[in-house]
């Protein structure tokens, strides 16, 4: 998920803090592929658009072990991503859409500027085919670790802006 903006209040050591994120998140959900299958099991022509990235937000609490490592909590849901493939004037839509929890550790050496971070995230991934109106559904979750980098300002009272890029492996497994 790449974070484009956030609000939050700066937990201090042994004090909690909380925060909202809010960007995108990119995927492949492996259109092409499932286009050319299609076409090799029909026979014919199959054409096919998909999203790369959709909508995703995040809130979360923090709390400041050291003067320089948060612990960070958060929930994070997406947005649907979606793709169809059409074929003779029939089209298939799938859409697929992220919800989960994480849990990792943020260092951050200074009050401002760069920060990492490194934890896991228990995750799952819905997905919803449908076609001429009926709609299947099915999901599947699992645990990996995540790794992110970013970069925190100060704005006014306390309260703080960042940007970063969090990595989160094999969301739903």
């Amino acid at each position: 998920i790449l974070i484009l903006s956030t609000f939050s209040a700066k937990a201090e050591e042994g004090k909690v803090g909380f925060g909202i994120d809010l960007g995108y998140g990119f995927a492949d959900i492996g259109a092409d592929q499932k286009a050319q299958a299609l076409a090799n099991a029909i026979g014919s022509t199959v054409t096919y658009t998909e999203e790369s990235a959709t909508l995703a937000g995040r809130i979360y609490i923090d709390y400041g072990i050291k003067s320089d490592v948060l612990l960070e909590l958060g929930y994070f849901q997406s947005d649907s991503l979606d793709a169809s493939y059409t074929n003779s004037g029939v089209t298939v839509t799938e859409g697929y859409t992220v919800k989960g929890f994480d849990l990792s550790a943020v260092y951050k050496p200074n009050e401002e500027g760069f920060f990492g971070k490194a934890g896991i995230h228990s995750s799952e991934v819905t997905g919803t085919v449908t076609l001429q109106g009926q709609s299947v559904s099915a999901s599947a979750s699992g645990e990996n670790f995540l790794a992110g980098l970013g970069y925190e300002g100060a704005l006014s009272n306390g309260k703080k802006w960042r940007a970063g890029v969090t990595y989160y492996n094999d969301i739903g497994d």
